[in-house]
């Protein structure tokens, strides 16, 4: 499992990138994950809470890296999408 940082992609570009199934991704963002770092219950409530227009099943899940950063920072323990998670999946591994 990785994001467009994990694939070499240019970490700086406006997209963010997944390689998982909704399934692997609500897998990686548990409920116990989610309640410890976020304002959410489920990964599903995350989904639906942004202002920024997210394609979960799509390649590429948001077109404004900044955006949607924000959103995670302003809903999140972290600071950005990649931080958060970085955070499950090591977590996940560990």
């Amino acid at each position: 499992m990785q994001t467009d940082a994990g694939k070499g992609q240019d970490t700086g570009s406006r997209m963010v990138a997944l390689y998982e199934t909704r399934a692997e991704l609500e897998a990686l963002f548990n409920p116990e994950f989610m309640q410890r770092y976020t304002r959410f219950e489920t990964f599903e409530e995350f989904t639906f809470s942004g202002a920024v227009f997210v394609r979960w099943s799509s390649d590429f899940i948001v077109e404004d890296r900044k955006a949607f950063d924000c959103c995670v920072k302003g809903k999140t323990q972290f600071d950005t999408w990649q931080e958060m998670y970085d955070r499950a999946y090591a977590e996940k591994e560990g």
